[in-house]
């Protein structure tokens, strides 16, 4: 019986550099992990190997806390305020709204049907203010006792090929259809994810909040479609290929990211 109420000790996985460098040092040092969980509520493609390869480097399955997706946000209506009855739409630039509701939740909801938990979160020994906040909680980090910061995260990644090929043209992760993400950015996303940067385009008109501050996504679209190519990174290669079905214009390959158009 004992047994049953021991602490279990839980990687909380983003795909991120710090917390996937926190399963790596947990492997190589031997610190308690008894499993990995994770919330994705809008991927990428892109990303799909990227569990798979981390999954069979930590010897774990990883586990996918079932929670809203993207296009439950979108459409979720308020209940309460000025805007009851209407829709939230694109998350707004400055307001956090959509990560609690897709990502935190489900994720506290999970840790409240397994008390018995210790999270390993990836705050690196660099992020003091967010480190604050972790003291004030029972959650632990990993890179924090080894001191490791945020680059020396992401070379620990590098090192054993589990760097989120997404880093390879976005500096941040997220969802497919985050309007935080800049223009260069955004740009891949269409390349990369065109049933979603579709459906983006088609519900566009019902959101009440511009996808951004003085920019409709359409016309991005229209910006985006005058402008180059971009070229594809290698780690990505695989990826576009397979979202375009080897659509000719998408052969430029580049092993550099070049970086294009950064207005915010």
């Amino acid at each position: 019986m004992e047994a049953a109420f021991m602490t279990q000790t839980i990687l909380a996985w983003s795909g991120g550099k710090d917390s996937t460098a926190s399963g790596i040092l947990a492997k190589l040092h031997k610190l308690p992990l008894d499993g990995i969980v994770t919330v994705q509520p809008d991927p990428y493609k892109a990303e799909a190997q990227m569990i798979e390869r981390f999954e069979s480097f930590m010897e774990m399955p990883v586990e996918v806390i079932p929670g809203p997706m993207f296009e439950d946000f979108f459409y979720r209506v308020k209940v309460k305020g000025a805007n009851e009855g209407g829709i939230y739409g694109w998350p707004k630039m400055y307001q956090r709204a959509c990560s609690r509701y897709l990502k935190w939740q489900p994720q506290e909801h999970w840790q409240s049907k397994n008390p018995n938990t210790v999270m390993i979160v990836g705050i690196a020994a660099d992020e003091k203010k967010r480190l604050v906040g972790l003291h004030k909680s029972e959650d632990i980090s990993y890179l924090e006792q080894l001191g490791y910061t945020q680059n020396a995260a992401r070379q620990l990644c590098m090192e054993y090929d589990l760097l989120n090929p997404i880093y390879n043209f976005s500096h941040r992760l997220g969802c497919v259809r985050c309007p935080k993400q800049s223009l260069s950015s955004l740009r891949y996303t269409r390349m990369l994810e065109p049933e979603k940067w579709q459906w983006m385009l088609e519900n566009d008109q019902y959101s009440p909040v511009s996808f951004k501050p003085g920019y409709t996504l359409q016309e991005l679209e229209e910006r985006f479609c005058s402008q180059p190519l971009l070229p594809i990174p290698r780690k990505l290669v695989a990826s576009v290929y397979q979202a375009h079905e080897a659509d000719a214009q998408y052969t430029e390959i580049s092993d550099e990211h070049k970086q294009v158009d950064e207005m915010e």
